[in-house]
């Protein structure tokens, strides 16, 4: 199940008219590394962070919020799902 979180971050990208694999190309990122980003799959490294808000022109700051608040909701998701 996707979360608000989630779809926050993905709105911005929809905001900024760029796509998973648009922003992994203008960050010098790895696609796969952006979508489980997104996702709340895996933490964003710090330097990760500030190439992906660069691309997508916001603050690291904003840009690590939004990111940290993908993680927790995907974890809250996983942990659901497992006492479901």
């Amino acid at each position: 199940m996707q979360t608000r979180t989630t779809d926050a971050l993905r709105d911005l990208l929809r905001q900024r008219g760029m796509t998973l694999d648009a922003m992994a190309v203008l960050g010098g990122v790895d696609a796969s590394t952006v979508s489980r980003i997104v996702n709340g799959r895996t933490r964003a490294k710090p330097q990760t962070v500030v190439r992906l808000a660069r691309a997508l022109g916001i603050s690291a700051k904003r840009l690590q919020a939004m990111c940290d608040a993908a993680w927790a909701g995907a974890q809250a998701d996983e942990d659901e799902a497992v006492s479901a």
